[in-house]
């Protein structure tokens, strides 16, 4: 059975699709790649905690959440022999006014049950449930990022949605 004129087995696959998908894909990852090199910029860093200050005022839609690197020095000054142990496999301590100091793993576990907690209260007072806590993270400016990381997740897990970092911003004219 043969498809049109003369006996030629010759037959070239047209290009010129591929050649515009392959186009397309390369301009969506130059356009992606540039969106993310401005996302991580070295002119963010996370604030110190030192620098972190009280509010001047009580928030009762607040929750302050600081998290350190729990260095040798952080412990033997801040903690407990009590609480070295129990915090001793955790590479950040995080702590939250009127609460002892947690590893994430309890921290997420509190944070659960005060969600629960702010939602049931929000019921018992004739609201839709919705909670309205603004979370403030006051990480250490050596903590890793991938900590903080961890922590807003399990706020996101617990089902907090008003979340913020507290951070410096460098100019670039002083360093």
């Amino acid at each position: 059975m043969s498809h049109g004129g003369g006996g030629d087995d010759n037959v070239d696959p047209d290009l010129t699709p591929l050649l515009d998908l392959v186009m397309q894909l390369l301009m969506f990852f130059i356009i992606n790649v540039n969106f993310v090199a401005e996302q991580v910029s070295p002119e963010i860093r996370l604030a110190s905690s030192e620098s972190a200050r009280p509010v001047d005022k009580a928030d009762p839609a607040a929750l302050f959440l600081n998290q350190k690197v729990k260095s040798e020095q952080f412990a033997r000054n801040r903690l407990t022999q009590k609480e070295r142990e129990r915090l001793e496999s955790s590479s950040s301590v995080v702590l939250i006014p009127g609460q002892p100091p947690m590893s994430l793993a309890e921290a997420k576990v509190w944070l659960k049950d005060k969600y629960d907690d702010l939602r049931k209260k929000d019921l018992e007072q004739g609201g839709d449930g919705e909670v309205k806590t603004i979370i403030h993270f006051r990480p250490d400016g050596d903590l890793e990022y991938a900590e903080l990381l961890k922590l807003m997740n399990h706020c996101k897990t617990a089902g907090f949605k008003k979340l913020k970092v507290r951070a410096i911003v460098v100019n670039k004219g002083s360093a």
